[in-house]
């Protein structure tokens, strides 16, 4: 049997799997009672500012990951693809979507793809690292220790520092593998680079208060960053398309978990669930950006008569 055919059927039974446990997680009835008191516009906005916010941010970081200089040009390339990938990686299994942006955006001039996969590494272990610190600062804040997590919530701070920490010992790897490294001995990129991640998370966390607030439930700053890194942790190595089932799962226990009610914890959950189509349509939104200001730069490159 073909390969391509098997890995098709593979992904058709996982994904329909995957729907059909989403839909018996939830009591409709409520659920759709709860969505004629959806705050839509308050959604729609709020959420569409803090991912333009969040893509921004992460375009950002790209640029200084790779030490490309900043300017207006290379900024809005670097926006645009990176909102294109984290769109894609919204809707793909182990948000692998985000891969993409290594081919979509800049590239260092001399040193190129080993750079730049290098950097998506960088970014891929800050991103744990804030993941793990939201949901840590989470627990801390919910046990009443404020110090422990403000620590946590600096973890990609530390997380960058290790790294530097840990660049010279790349001396140790085979010789092909060592060029993969030297981003590492980079200091400022990376201390840059990690404290952007801390802000970064920071936004994501409004973003996940602004969904579930406009489902007309409350929640604290410690319920959302511990719901917020637990999900996305299992989201994140889930390897069902864009966390479809898990997430949802995981919503509906983090919430119970911390006392709060069955219709809470799945109103919560079909907020999560939300803002995936606003990722992927913003995504998509920046990709046709991107392809329209390739064009647009190629038709430049052109002489009169060959643009006729």
């Amino acid at each position: 049997m073909n390969r391509r055919l098997v890995r098709t059927m593979i992904v058709t039974l996982v994904t329909t799997s995957c729907v059909i446990w989403t839909i018996h997680l939830f009591d409709w009835r409520q659920i759709g009672a709860t969505l004629t008191r959806v705050k839509w516009f308050f959604f729609l906005a709020s959420g569409f500012a803090l991912v333009i916010c969040a893509f921004g941010l992460r375009g950002l970081r790209w640029l200084i990951v790779l030490g490309l200089p900043i300017n207006g040009r290379r900024l809005y390339l670097s926006f645009c693809a990176n909102g294109a990938a984290s769109g894609l990686a919204s809707l793909t299994p182990l948000q692998l979507g985000e891969i993409l942006k290594i081919r979509m955006v800049p590239q260092r001039d001399n040193d190129g793809w080993q750079q730049a996969i290098a950097g998506f590494f960088v970014e891929r272990a800050l991103d744990l690292a804030g993941v793990v610190g939201m949901g840590l600062c989470g627990l801390a804040l919910h046990f009443g220790q404020k110090w422990l997590a403000i620590l946590a919530l600096l973890l990609p701070a530390w997380g960058g520092q290790l790294l530097y920490f840990l660049g010279p010992l790349t001396r140790h790897l085979p010789t092909r593998v060592q060029d993969y490294g030297k981003l590492l001995h980079h200091y400022k990129r990376i201390t840059f680079s990690s404290l952007i991640t801390v802000l970064l998370w920071l936004v994501y966390a409004a973003l996940w208060w602004t969904a579930i607030s406009a489902m007309n439930v409350s929640i604290a700053f410690d319920q959302i960053s511990l719901l917020l890194g637990g999900v996305m942790l299992t989201v994140t190595a889930s390897m069902t398309p864009g966390g479809l089932g898990v997430a949802e799962l995981g919503s509906q226990g983090v919430l119970l978990w911390l006392g709060r009610s069955h219709l809470d914890a799945e109103a919560a959950a079909i907020a999560v669930r939300l803002l995936t189509p606003l990722l992927a349509l913003s995504g998509s939104l920046c990709m046709l950006l991107l392809m329209l200001f390739n064009k647009h730069t190629k038709n430049l490159g052109r002489t009169p008569s060959q643009r006729r």
